[in-house]
């Protein structure tokens, strides 16, 4: 799709392509981007695809309010231990460029008492401060049963969970090894600079062999750290995490991350809703070209 900025001070988009204040759907501001789907059998007007505040829009505007979008001008909003975050002008989207280490968390084979899980239990915490483990009211932490995933091992937690399950059943975090999430910071200025949420929507993509996953922001990481996503989405870009069984191995470099903000729902999502919800946003951004030109 090509891409237009809005030029006027403000810019309507339309159900249909007439005025009428019954058909508004939404007002775009200057500069906003919008792409391009289709020209109007009303001359004036071209049918556009644009993601505002996270959700993405289908309607009609004025296309003399537009103008072609051939260089994007890109700021930095804050850096994460030296990885600047960047955005587009007229965008909410960013996107930064990093490697990616492993974080098994949400896995119910993540974490055993005698430290044989797929990860390693120092990073899970330690007793009185489990930081990655469900515990009671007193700080233990709860053994999975005979009835769930992994016997004997902990339950495994991530910031993002399904409130309809409680504290310790596994089924109320995200599972490493099975959905393609990402890590983001928890870092009061990133969250306030950028306006992303648990359950936000991203595109990770890996410019070595050009592999590219859907995503979901999962789990909260340290405050000055970025570049970090789950073993399905390891192995996903074409990375084996895994030696000897266990999360050794990550990616050192060359891994874009392009996040949406407002874009979910604040629930674990399915893989399959994670794809098709990413996707639209994907195209009417840019999609792959737009990556690569990064």
């Amino acid at each position: 799709m090509q891409q237009f900025k809005v030029t006027s001070e403000s810019l309507n988009i339309r159900l249909a392509p007439i005025v009428d204040d019954a058909n508004r759907i939404a007002v775009l501001p200057k500069g906003h981007i919008v792409s391009k789907i289709k020209n109007s059998d009303e001359h004036k007007w071209w049918k556009v695809a644009t993601i505002l505040e996270g959700k993405t829009l289908e309607g009609f505007v004025a296309h003399k309010f537009l103008s072609p979008v051939t260089i994007f001008a890109i700021k930095t909003l804050l850096e994460i231990g030296e990885i600047p975050i960047l955005q587009a002008d007229g965008e909410s989207v960013f996107f930064y460029e990093a490697g990616m280490s492993i974080n098994a968390d949400g896995a119910p084979n993540a974490y055993h008492p005698a430290d044989t899980g797929i990860d390693f239990l120092a990073n899970a915490g330690h007793p009185g401060n489990w930081w990655a483990l469900a515990v009671d009211k007193n700080g233990k932490a709860f053994i999975q049963g005979s009835t769930d995933p992994y016997p004997g091992y902990y339950i495994s937690t991530t910031a993002l969970l399904d409130s309809g399950f409680v504290t310790q059943d596994p089924r109320r975090y995200v599972d490493s090894t099975n959905i393609p999430y990402i890590v983001l910071p928890g870092n009061d200025d990133f969250r306030r600079v950028t306006g992303v949420k648990l359950g936000d929507f991203a595109v990770v993509y890996n410019t070595n062999n050009e592999k590219l996953i859907f995503a979901i922001y999962a789990d909260i990481g340290p405050k000055n750290q970025i570049g970090e996503g789950s073993v399905a989405l390891s192995q996903a870009l074409g990375n084996d995490p895994f030696v000897r069984s266990r999360v050794r191995r990550g990616i050192p470099k060359d891994i874009i991350y392009v996040v949406f903000p407002g874009s979910g729902n604040g629930q674990p999502r399915t893989t399959s809703e994670i794809e098709a919800e990413t996707k639209r946003l994907f195209e009417i951004w840019g999609g792959v070209e737009r990556i690569k030109s990064l």
